[in-house]
């Protein structure tokens, strides 16, 4: 059972590696295209019309996809003093505790956002802009990432003891 978990876990931690990636080329994206944009602009050719609206998109997709990734590094924002003052003994089971809590949470936000995507599906809710992306589909977004962040809380249980260790030696991945 080990060796089944192992490999989903570096199959999950994949997935999110691709994920981040693709979060990070449509920021690199941004840094091409709105130069382009301000260019084509000032060259009275016209613009870009939607690509305001398309960073607006990418930006939400991006912030909620790349949660997981940003949870899986340590690098999101968290108070851990009741787990750095307790000893190694009962900061594991502390983490643990607290992991579960997220991952809980993370499921009900999922469920959440699930309903919602099914209602706007129904409806076919459309937004008030001039790149009309269906409301259900960024509500998809919300629930896909909610859901993988429940798998990386349920994979931080697994870890939890190598978490505290880390975390002892104040040793935290805060960058790229």
């Amino acid at each position: 059972m080990t060796h089944f978990l192992d490999l989903l876990e570096t199959g999950f931690n994949r997935f999110i590696t691709f994920l981040i990636m693709l979060v990070a080329a449509s920021i690199g994206l941004f840094a091409v295209m709105i130069p382009l944009n301000l260019l084509i602009i000032k060259m009275g050719v016209g613009g870009i019309w939607w690509l305001n609206e398309a960073i607006e998109y990418s930006l939400y997709v991006g912030v909620f996809i790349g949660s997981p990734w940003v949870l899986q590094q340590g690098a999101h924002v968290r108070v851990d003093v009741l787990v750095s003052a307790l000893p190694d003994r009962l900061a594991v089971p502390a983490e643990k505790i607290l992991d579960l809590i997220g991952a809980g949470i993370c499921s009900i936000l999922c469920v959440y956002g699930f309903r919602g995507m099914s209602l706007e599906y129904m409806f076919g809710t459309l937004p008030d802009k001039v790149l009309r992306i269906p409301n259900w589909m960024m509500l998809a977004v919300f629930s896909l990432s909610f859901f993988l962040l429940a798998v990386e809380f349920l994979f931080r249980v697994r870890r939890a003891s190598s978490i505290v260790e880390e975390d002892s030696s104040n040793h935290t991945k805060a960058s790229f």
